[in-house]
């Protein structure tokens, strides 16, 4: 073979090489594309004032904002557990702003969860625990108790994103709480929010209830 048979060989070669890397890619990326897209046709997107996550269909977003916070509900009606948010509308910048809303808000809700408990003829243990909420390390508690016979669970846990305090809990039986665990991960790693308004923006208005 002389040398420029050779050289059209390999070239043509390394040319083939290329174009079967390059189809091979191609599929690979409508193969993720479509896996996409299978995935979005299964998934919800709640936006309302700043606040947004994904969540998938067949759940419920039960919304009691008012001027102060933004309080929903995310539940389904064949599963016990329930996830809540907290999001306070106004502005958490500094060190003593968050220790005044830990001490304003979170602690009494973690006091009447416990109680909540109690009252349902529960013996509740405290633990010291921790999360993500949208990427940010968030410190939380969680109060177990069994009633009925039944073990279950509310996993409290707080931060502040975009200088605003979220709250989030998982609330349910362990039996519940297992099967949705992946929903409550998808939720508190998509969690968005936005900064509050500036001041001397409208308020938002409260929903009548």
């Amino acid at each position: 073979m002389d040398e420029n048979a050779l050289r059209c060989r390999l070239t043509t070669g390394r040319n083939g090489m290329k174009l079967t890397l390059l189809f091979v890619s191609i599929i690979a990326m409508a193969l993720l594309v479509g896996a996409g897209s299978a995935q979005d046709a299964n998934t919800k997107h709640f936006a309302k004032d700043g606040l947004s996550f994904d969540y998938p269909n067949g759940w419920t977003v039960i919304d009691d904002s008012n001027s102060d916070a933004q309080q929903l509900t995310l539940t389904r009606a064949d599963n016990e557990a329930q996830i809540k948010f907290f999001v306070h509308r106004g502005k958490v910048n500094t060190p003593e702003k968050v220790t005044q809303a830990k001490t304003a808000i979170v602690d009494p809700y973690i006091t009447y969860t416990n109680k909540q408990f109690v009252d349902m003829g529960g013996k509740p243990q405290k633990a010291p625990a921790t999360t993500k909420i949208g990427g940010v390390d968030s410190e939380g508690v969680r109060i177990t108790a069994v009633l009925d016979g039944e073990p279950g669970e509310a996993g409290i846990y707080w931060t502040t994103l975009s200088d605003r305090l979220v709250v989030l809990t998982f609330f349910g039986p362990d039996k519940a709480l297992k099967k949705i665990t992946p929903i409550w991960d998808g939720v508190r790693n998509s969690l968005k929010v936005e900064p509050p308004p500036p001041k001397g923006a409208p308020s938002p208005t409260p929903k009548p209830k």
